[in-house]
């Protein structure tokens, strides 16, 4: 009998000890399931659609994610700019960053195609581009070289647009024409293969320039013409959009490797939707703007001939692949992708 006892409280013992291990075991589970939490760096002021759109990508992932997501958020360059960050990012002291893909084209040669001035007919030309082949070549190549990952890059932005004081149709009425290009080595090959005269004014006093005649044209974003006030000292905007600017969110790998799959996935969700409300908030910004110039009197010619401005630059295009500048045989393989 007292055997029987001593089995049966041995028994309670071990049941007992059996549920006190259970809260432990959930304990470790909770652990495993913390948040993961990702700094995004922006460059972006404070309110324009590229600062307004990283914080929609906050909102969505945290909400999509159900909160196993955290984004610590940082606009207006408070955690860097331009290479600086690049090498934040790189090192992993910031986890995400929202902004063009230029600055990505210094570990991948294949991007300084895109600084070439008319290599794109029209966007349709560049999105058929932004989902070829060789673009998801160029972002593999990013992972495996400096292991930056991008997650999306659908942040399709306004073009760049010719603001001269006459009217700009095609490379014949810019022959001659004193223009302000800014100092970077594609820009210029551009606009010297045109036809025009170069002069080197820096961006703060391209207004006075064009207002005192020291330039009769320049090349600006069409989102920056208004609060420049260049519109006001020369009346006429051809839509050449030469050059196209795409914004991505780039993220280090080594953080996206933390993440599950499941999570991985609303990641990229929630990326690529933050980059249609980039597009969204940039379209209607431009289109009030671009109403406001009209009202002031600006002339806005919408369809220049953009295949005579194409022409022009085969040759340099040429001579660029010729020099290495991007791998052999894009130029041909993107104008291939019309």
């Amino acid at each position: 009998m007292k055997k029987y006892v001593g089995l049966v409280i041995v028994g309670v013992l071990l049941f007992t000890l059996s549920l006190g291990c259970i809260p432990v075991m959930a304990q470790g589970d909770n652990k495993e399931a913390e948040p993961v939490t990702l700094k995004l760096a922006v460059e972006s002021a404070v309110g324009t659609p590229g600062e307004l759109s990283g914080q929609d990508f906050k909102r969505i992932v945290e909400e999509k994610s159900e909160g196993q997501i955290r984004i610590d958020y940082y606009p207006a360059g408070q955690l860097g700019t331009g290479d600086d960050l690049t090498e934040a990012l790189q090192a992993g002291s910031v986890d995400m960053t929202w902004r063009v893909l230029d600055w990505y084209s210094t570990f991948e040669k294949g991007w300084n195609i895109l600084l070439l001035g008319f290599l794109f007919k029209d966007e349709d030309h560049f999105r058929a581009f932004l989902e070829s082949e060789k673009h998801s070549e160029f972002k593999e190549n990013l992972i495996e070289k400096v292991g930056l990952r991008i997650v999306a890059d659908n942040g399709i932005g306004a073009p760049r647009v010719v603001v001269a004081k006459k009217p700009v149709t095609s490379p014949i009425d810019m022959q001659g024409m004193n223009m302000r290009v800014p100092g970077i080595e594609m820009y210029q090959k551009t606009w010297r293969a045109v036809g025009v005269n170069i002069v080197s004014i820096p961006w703060g006093e391209a207004y006075m320039a064009l207002s005192q005649g020291i330039a009769d044209a320049l090349e600006s974003p069409l989102g920056s013409i208004y609060g420049m006030k260049f519109h006001e000292a020369a009346k006429n905007i051809s839509l050449t959009n030469h050059l196209y600017s795409l914004y991505v969110m780039a993220i280090n790998d080594t953080s996206f490797q933390r993440l599950s799959g499941d999570l991985q996935q609303i990641l990229i969700e929630s990326a690529e939707e933050a980059g249609e409300l980039y597009v969204q908030y940039d379209k209607e910004s431009v289109m009030i703007r671009k109403q406001e110039m009209i009202d002031e009197g600006v002339n806005f010619i919408e369809n220049p001939d953009i295949e005579a401005f194409q022409n022009k630059l085969s040759n340099v295009a040429e001579e660029l692949e010729k020099e290495g500048m991007w791998p052999t045989g894009l130029y041909g393989y993107i104008q291939g992708l019309k």
